[in-house]
C-alpha cells in the first residue's frame, strides 16, 4: 500500500507579499498579516489576508482554493481507482481537520525592518500514529474480505472522521515566524515558517 496521503493544503500561498508604499505613514502591521495568513489558510477567512495584500476577497480564495485542488490533483497523481466522489470526500475531511487548528499571534520584533512573529500553537492528535492506526484499518478488511482496493480513499475517510471526533489539543508551544521584507516594501513569510507552523499545528501531517 502506499504511503497514507496526508498533507493537502498548501502553506505556501501566503508567499504572496503585502505592500507597503515607501513614505506611507500606517505603520505594517507584522502580528496582523501573519494572522491574516493563519486565518485564510486553516478557517478559509480570507477577509483580511485580501486586504492585507490587496486583492479582493474573491481573488483570496480563488487563489488559496485553487492551490489546495492543485496540491490534491498532485497527491493523486497516477490514481486511476479512487472515484471523484471519494476524492472530493478527502478533500472537504482535510478541510475540516485544518479548520480545528488552534493558534495565536501574541506578539513581535522588529529587526532592521524585518520582523519576527510568535505564534502560539496547540497540537491536534488527529494525526498522531496514523500509519499505524490506519494499517491496522486495512488489515481488519483484508482478513474479513471486505476490502477493495479502490475504496482505499473512502476508508481513510472514515478513518479520519473518527479521528475526528476524538481529537485532543495538546500543550501550546511557541512558533516564531520570519517576516521579511524586500526593497520596494513588500512582505512574505517563508514557506519552511508556515511548514513549521503546519508540522506543530498537526503532528504526523508533515
Amino acid at each position: 500500500m502506499k504511503r497514507t496521503k496526508k498533507r493537502v493544503l498548501v502553506s505556501a500561498a501566503c508567499l504572496l507579499g503585502v505592500s507597503l508604499l515607501t513614505g506611507c505613514v500606517q505603520k505594517f502591521d507584522a502580528e496582523g498579516y501573519v494572522k491574516a495568513c493563519l486565518d485564510a489558510l486553516y478557517m478559509r477567512d480570507y477577509e483580511e489576508y485580501a486586504q492585507q495584500v490587496g486583492i479582493s476577497v474573491e481573488e483570496a480564495q480563488s487563489d488559496m482554493e485553487g492551490q489546495v485542488d492543485e496540491s490534491l490533483e498532485s497527491a493523486f497523481a497516477g490514481d486511476t481507482l479512487t472515484s471523484e466522489e471519494d476524492r472530493q470526500a478527502y478533500r472537504d475531511t482535510m478541510i475540516e481537520i485544518y479548520s480545528l487548528a488552534k493558534y495565536e499571534v501574541t506578539g513581535s520584533e522588529e529587526n532592521d525592518g524585518d520582523y519576527i512573529v510568535t505564534v502560539s500553537v496547540q497540537p491536534s492528535s488527529i494525526f498522531e500514529d496514523l500509519e499505524n492506526g490506519f494499517t491496522e484499518v486495512i488489515t481488519e478488511k483484508v482478513s474479513d474480505g471486505s476490502f477493495e482496493q479502490s475504496k482505499t480513499i473512502a476508508y481513510l475517510n472514515e478513518y479520519l472522521k473518527q479521528r475526528i471526533a476524538e481529537n485532543v489539543y495538546g500543550e501550546a508551544t511557541e512558533i516564531q515566524v520570519n517576516v521579511t521584507g524586500d526593497e520596494n516594501h513588500v512582505y512574505t513569510i517563508p514557506e519552511e515558517d508556515l511548514t513549521s507552523i503546519e508540522g506543530a499545528l498537526f503532528p504526523g501531517a508533515v
